[in-house]
């Protein structure tokens, strides 16, 4: 006891200056980026998150990429590009890029009431209430936040950055996915560059499949046009770790299947490149890092670049 007693004090001390710093330490953000909060022109709240690369941009300007769920992945997306454009003799990349995240008024990662509505296809629905009696999503929104992309977003983007018009591209995941899809069939030029992760193909009885088939039959399509569509191995058969109740959904949503059966329908359309890339031992939730690697890779990825220095 009186041996504790002795040294009460001097861990106090040495406890003292520590203790200070942890009282004093700020927010740790990401480099080079900003958020503020907007609204659409029906009314919608968003949070758009803005990264503009340091140092000159290339001629015409930076490419631009515009990414879903901000909330959970702007700072994943940020700074994939900004690490693998630190090195391009390396990693290829011809330069970094602006960043513009669409999330929402929250600080958890999802939003899952207003993704709901805002990156599914219409006409869309109103699901039933959920079983702890809250409001049941509406469903059918792309469309309006196609819009707020185009009307609000690109707009102030360009104020913040020069941008190179022809290099516009949008990566989303899962009914992010589905959105990039949407995009790419329904409002081909939007962008140039489409990189759909894990795509909800399945939804509303797999209604995308009949926009694929409206966007093959054009007699004209803006061009070029690139789309990168990857899924998880473990997204239609179970993970070694899921257990056998999650099997029946699985299969029943033919993730794997018919994210390759789309890209093989599409490949063959003048003007549009297509790449599909099934991602070994992924889950849905686990694919979601590899699609920002490679959709970051897709986009930005060039001819061999001089070794610096």
């Amino acid at each position: 006891m009186h041996r504790r007693l002795l040294f009460a004090p001097l861990a106090a001390a040495l406890a003292a200056p520590a203790l200070s710093r942890a009282q004093n330490a700020l927010p740790s953000l990401i480099p080079g980026t900003t958020q503020r909060d907007l609204e659409s022109r029906t009314g919608q709240p968003f949070r758009l998150f803005l990264h503009v690369p340091a140092g000159e941009p290339p001629t015409g300007g930076w490419p631009m990429i515009t990414v879903l769920d901000a909330n959970a992945v702007m700072g994943l997306v940020v700074d994939t590009i900004r690490v693998q454009a630190f090195w391009p003799a390396d990693s290829g990349f011809r330069s970094a890029a602006v960043v513009a995240g669409i999330g929402y008024r929250t600080d958890a990662p999802f939003d899952f009431l207003r993704r709901s509505f805002d990156l599914s296809p219409p006409p869309g629905r109103q699901l039933p209430p959920l079983p702890d009696g809250r409001p049941g999503a509406r469903t059918g929104g792309a469309d309006e936040l196609l819009d707020f992309i185009e009307e609000t977003v690109k707009p102030l983007v360009a104020r913040a950055a020069p941008i190179d018009p022809a290099r516009h591209a949008v990566l989303g995941h899962s009914f992010g996915g589905l959105f990039v899809l949407h995009a790419l069939l329904n409002r081909p030029g939007t962008f140039r560059d489409h990189i759909a992760g894990s795509p909800s193909i399945w939804w509303e009885n797999s209604a995308i499949l009949g926009a694929a088939d409206r966007f093959a039959a054009r007699a004209e399509r803006p061009a070029p046009l690139r789309l990168l569509m990857t899924v998880g191995e473990y997204e239609q058969s179970p993970a070694p770790w899921h257990g056998a109740a999650r099997r029946p959904r699985l299969e029943a949503n033919h993730m794997v299947d018919s994210a390759r059966a789309l890209a093989d329908r599409l490949r063959p359309l003048s003007g549009l490149e297509v790449t599909f890339e099934e991602l070994p031992r992924e889950t849905h939730m686990s694919a979601l890092p590899l699609v920002v690697q490679r959709g970051a890779g897709f986009v930005l990825r060039g001819s061999p670049v001089a070794q610096p220095g």
